[in-house]
């Protein structure tokens, strides 16, 4: 059974342009929709000379323009939302936002990491697998 809805986890790596393309490939062959996605840290570190600098775009705007751009170069004739979410633990925002927007199918790159990297900083992808209430697609290198 083909998924109506996609969510394209991006965190604008190359690897996640690559999940991007196969999200592009299936979406046009069903007649998917697809949510571009990206979590957005909240805790972000504010540098001192930020006070007395005027305030440039936000965060949120400057990654509305990079999903835009990417739906733009991947996904044209699609039917695409972008959302920014803001969260310190993307994997759980991911599941939520899968769960309360009636998704059928989350994709997401893979970085590859392994042994004590992994261990120490875990795995986003590994955590969405295991945490979400739909099918997952994680594209590896």
């Amino acid at each position: 059974m083909a998924a109506k809805h996609i969510l394209a986890c991006i965190d604008f790596s190359e690897q996640s342009k690559v999940a991007l393309s196969e999200v592009g490939e299936y979406a046009r062959a069903n007649g998917s929709k697809v949510t571009l996605i990206h979590i957005a840290d909240p805790r972000s570190f504010i540098p001192p000379q930020a006070v007395l600098e005027p305030p440039a775009a936000t965060d949120r705007q400057s990654h509305e323009a990079a999903l835009a751009s990417l739906r733009d170069a991947h996904l044209g004739g699609i039917e695409v939302e972008l959302a920014v979410v803001e969260d310190h633990a993307p994997a759980r925002a991911i599941c939520d936002y899968a769960r309360d927007h009636g998704v059928d199918l989350i994709v997401l790159g893979s970085h590859g990491r392994g042994g004590m990297e992994r261990w120490l900083i875990g795995s986003v992808a590994e955590r969405v697998v295991r945490h979400a209430d739909v099918n997952v697609y994680v594209v590896r290198r």
